[in-house]
């Protein structure tokens, strides 16, 4: 199975349990897709010691807050 991988979480700064769906999903990302839309934050990430949108400390999952600081980050 090939690495997963995501653009907006990073190895080595991100919690390695942080998922999102864009790490299974295998397209080729439009260049100019910046353009068609407005810029918000729509992808929804999960935590995978829990399964959930909440780390094993009860607080919410996003690349934001899911960083080696964390107390449950597996990095």
């Amino acid at each position: 199975m090939e690495s997963l991988t995501s653009p907006k979480i990073t190895v080595g700064l991100h919690c390695v349990r942080l998922r999102t769906k864009s790490m299974y999903v295998n397209a080729v990302v439009d260049p100019a897709e910046r353009t068609f839309y407005d810029p918000y934050e729509q992808a929804a990430y999960w935590c995978v010691a829990t399964q959930s949108g909440f780390g094993p400390d009860g607080e919410p999952v996003r690349p934001d807050v899911c960083r080696h600081e964390r107390g449950c980050c597996g990095l």
